[in-house]
């Protein structure tokens, strides 16, 4: 799945898509995602729908023509891919540790068919919540919430994913305990990587900030864990493409 189909269902329901134009969309995404050369009959015949229906789909989405909606989603698809191969990590983590975010990437689709969850208090509910929703595009359940919210001592292992600046806050070290009890995976983004959070948990990624808890100064943090999601979203999109 890729940068353009994990907005497939943000496009549907944007333009009031029906099931069927859905279906000729996905279709046409997947070929633009792989690269394949694909033109208006094959994706008629494929979707089982005439070449009319194909042009009034591309001009729906407020393209000319079925031409300039294949021109104008692979350009858009090879800027998505070279924004996160550009997106400078050195600025936005401590240290910069490729297996760190390997290793959060893997756990995320090691947990995919069972509910991940991600936890913050204040304002990095506002990074939770867009991870959440972010992940939901490319099909993996997850929940902005304490896992002891939902889930019970027999429930299948997952992956509990705390935010939190200073790594000290007391209501989220007791979701790590709890999560810990549940043997949950526990990975944690802050700030201070020597923190209680980050000494507790199995992955810890440092966010770099200039260290300030002013209420009127530039606080980075939130901006920039929404970034590392993105690239770490990337790699998800690359595995899960090779697999399809």
């Amino acid at each position: 799945m890729g940068v353009l189909l994990v907005n497939l269902i943000d496009l549907s329901k944007r333009h009031l898509l029906n099931e069927t134009e859905h279906r000729v969309l996905e279709q046409i995404l997947d070929a633009v995602e792989h690269d394949t050369k694909i033109n208006i009959r094959s994706v008629a015949q494929q979707s089982y729908v005439s070449t009319t229906t194909v042009i009034k789909l591309s001009k729906k989405l407020g393209y000319q023509g079925y031409s300039d909606m294949i021109y104008s989603l692979r350009r858009h698809a090879e800027e998505e891919r070279n924004a996160a191969a550009g997106i400078d990590l050195t600025s936005i983590l401590e240290t910069v540790d490729e297996a760190r975010i390997e290793a959060f990437a893997n756990e995320i689709l090691r947990c995919r068919d069972n509910c991940i969850f991600i936890v913050g208090l204040g304002f990095s509910t506002i990074a939770s919540s867009y991870f959440m929703r972010r992940l939901a595009t490319l099909g993996i359940l997850a929940y902005d919430g304490a896992p002891v919210d939902m889930m019970r001592g027999g429930d299948q292992p997952s992956l509990t994913l705390i935010l939190s600046k200073s790594g000290e806050t007391r209501d989220l070290v007791d979701v790590a305990l709890h999560a810990q009890t549940l043997r949950h995976k526990l990975y944690t983004i802050t700030a201070h990587g020597d923190s209680t959070l980050g000494r507790m948990s199995d992955n810890c990624l440092v966010i770099r900030t200039g260290g300030s808890v002013a209420y009127n100064v530039p606080d980075f943090f939130i901006g920039r864990t929404i970034i590392l999601f993105e690239y770490i979203l990337s790699r998800l999109v690359d595995r899960l493409q090779q697999e399809s």
